[in-house]
């Protein structure tokens, strides 16, 4: 059931057609992430501050490579606040139990408040937890991460969880690099009898994808991928927090492991838990990284939108000459994935320096951050973002920018986040339709979303001065259409309109309607079809609700980038039952269906779910 606003479920007692909600849960589109560094963001409570080793933790908050208190009794106490925000999931970074030591790394002291050296990824870490034995986090059913959960999922909220499968802890000299399974020594680097891990060194050159894969990253002991023990104990332990209540992952470093781990990997997972939604940090990943890509759509996981992200940046924090012309060249190559409707957009994050480091300019990163809401993707917002938080020593690089959150309060940008968000919610142009440039130049961008009758027209503004622009075909109803962040009123004629555009301002409108619902409800999708203009895609099968093979009764799809098209389909004759189906090209009236033998599934007996099919030659 559905308990956020902005869902249209009348009185939120129906299955609910917003995606993710109800027993589908991989669907993540209709979703906003808030990505929590769990120890710079609430202290909840100060007596776990310290570690085995007091030397770990700076109070004063002045040594960022130190715990500064943040644990999980405090993203509890600011549930309220992050749906404040309009997010209802939240990213942590890794819980699991870190090593007890601080290591001299060039020179400096470091603890690993971060959560990326974890000695046993069975436990939680004692700075996070209320009492000792919470750490203990699969023998007990009482611990401060179950109430985590439960206050989460209460609230119609999802857990996102951070985990690394590449590696370890660092082996460097004065660091015992051992790991554990619920307390019990299972492997030491230097006493590896086992073979868990790859004993190669370093990398040394990054543009090997042996060496990438094979040696060890900033000094981390390196799994090897091939042994059985390290699979069986990394996919058991990552099933047991599925099994927790987490409801996804973000996955650390998935370009330094072969691909061939990752399926089976994600094949283990979706047969524990089926629809888990995952994405993946390929670093610098995109739409630009044929290597990034090839994962995307052959590893069963998403990734993080690098590209996007760098040319959003560009455009507005470093006012690029080429603008939101490399903005809009990235959406361009959405034929390329899958799905790009699923990668993970964002535009700070924990490697990068902040927006504010590179160009203290709120304006435009106002401007950034609500692009990102209403583009294609699913939306991440980095902690403290919303409150203007940022530390531009070293150049805001890490660790400096990850600062303590020192602000939760209610701000024109956290308001007009949250009037994004439940947009983004009710809206099935945001959460699955693709982008249509209207007008572009490196200034201004006006874009529209369609999908199935529902329609979001964005403009953008990057200049200082006011910018009036005349478009056509805005693909949006004729009518008065208000503008959601309190800008002029966006009138439409004949499908035209002339945009009067505020110095740095970002306009949003919509008409949403509502999708067909049915007992269940199924997006369907077929990538690899590459449209010609005046052409377009039919859904037909032996289902009543695909046409009966009746192509006269075949279900229109709507066109997502230029290999992909999408319909929703509501099933409730043939629900439980098996269907037979293809995809039929529309030729102006000309139709010749797809020439292989078609498509098999079986239709939920209720709730949502999503249809990924290949074009079958």
């Amino acid at each position: 059931m559905c308990k956020l606003d902005g869902c249209p479920s009348e009185e939120n007692r129906a299955p609910c057609p917003i995606a993710g909600y109800g027993p589908f849960m991989r669907d993540f589109r209709g979703d906003t992430i808030y990505f929590v560094m769990v120890d710079r963001f609430c202290d909840g409570d100060p007596t776990n501050d310290h570690g085995r080793d007091p030397s770990d933790c700076d109070p004063t908050r002045k040594d960022y490579w130190k715990y500064w208190g943040g644990d999980l009794r405090g993203v509890i106490q600011r549930l309220d606040y992050i749906q404040s925000v309009g997010a209802n999931a939240v990213w942590l970074t890794p819980v699991f139990d870190q090593i007890d030591l601080p290591l001299e790394i060039g020179g400096v002291k470091m603890a690993p408040y971060h959560g990326y050296w974890t000695k046993d990824f069975k436990r939680l870490d004692e700075h996070l937890v209320d009492r000792p034995e919470d750490q203990r986090v699969f023998a007990r059913e009482d611990t401060v991460f179950d109430e985590l959960v439960a206050a989460m999922h209460a609230r119609g909220m999802k857990l996102v969880l951070d985990i690394v499968c590449n590696h370890s802890n660092p082996h460097i000299p004065g660091a015992p690099c051992e790991l554990y399974d619920d307390g019990v020594l299972v492997c030491a680097y230097d006493a590896d009898a086992g073979g868990w891990y790859h004993h190669e060194g370093g990398v040394e050159d990054w543009g090997n994808p042996s060496e990438v894969q094979r040696k060890d990253l900033c000094g981390l002991a390196d799994f090897d991928e091939e042994s059985f023990a390290f699979r069986s104990y990394i996919k058991g332990a990552m099933k047991q927090w599925l099994d927790k209540g987490v409801d996804a992952f973000r996955v650390d470093t998935v370009k330094h492991m072969p691909i061939w781990f990752w399926q089976e990997f994600t094949g283990d997972i979706e047969v524990h838990k089926p629809d888990t939604f995952m994405f993946g940090e390929w670093f610098q990943g995109g739409a630009w990284d044929p290597a990034s890509v090839e994962f995307t759509n052959k590893s069963g996981m998403s990734i993080l939108d690098f590209s996007l992200r760098n040319a959003v940046v560009a455009a507005l924090a470093s006012r690029s000459a080429a603008g939101f012309r490399d903005v809009a060249a990235v959406v361009d190559r959405d034929h390329l994935f899958r799905d790009a409707t699923e990668l993970v957009t964002f535009v700070d994050n924990h490697d990068l320096p902040r927006f504010l480091s590179i160009s203290d300019d709120p304006a435009r990163f106002r401007l950034a951050l609500l692009l990102t809401m209403v583009a294609r993707g699913v939306p991440c917002l980095y902690y403290g973002g919303e409150q203007l938080l940022h530390c531009d020593e070293g150049g805001g690089n890490d660790p400096f920018n990850r600062p303590m959150m020192t602000s939760f309060e209610e701000t024109p940008l956290v308001r007009d986040l949250a009037l994004l968000a439940a947009l983004r919610r009710r809206s099935p142009a945001v959460q699955r339709a693709g982008m249509r440039t209207k007008w572009l130049d490196p200034e201004a961008w006006v874009f529209t979303r369609p999908y199935l009758g529902s329609t979001v027209v964005v403009a953008v503004n990057r200049t200082d001065e006011v910018r009036a622009i005349e478009v056509g075909d805005l693909e949006i109803a004729d009518g008065d259409h208000a503008d959601l962040l309190g800008g002029p009123a966006l009138v439409v004629r004949g499908g035209r309109s002339t945009l009067a555009l505020a110095p740095r301002s970002i306009a949003v409108f919509e008409d949403t309607r509502p999708l067909p619902v049915g007992a269940t409800s199924i997006d369907v999708q077929v990538h690899g079809f590459e449209t010609r203009p005046g052409e377009r895609l039919l859904l037909c099968g032996d289902a009543p609700e695909l046409g009966g093979w009746d192509l006269a009764r075949a279900v229109p799809m709507e066109w997502i980038d230029r290999a992909t098209w999408a319909t929703t389909v509501a099933f409730d004759a043939s629900t439980g039952l098996d269907v037979h189906y293809k995809f039929v090209v529309d030729r102006g009236g000309r139709l010749e269906r797809e020439p292989g033998r078609g498509h098999h599934r079986r239709v939920r007996a209720s709730g949502c779910a999503t249809w990924r099919d290949e074009w079958r030659e």
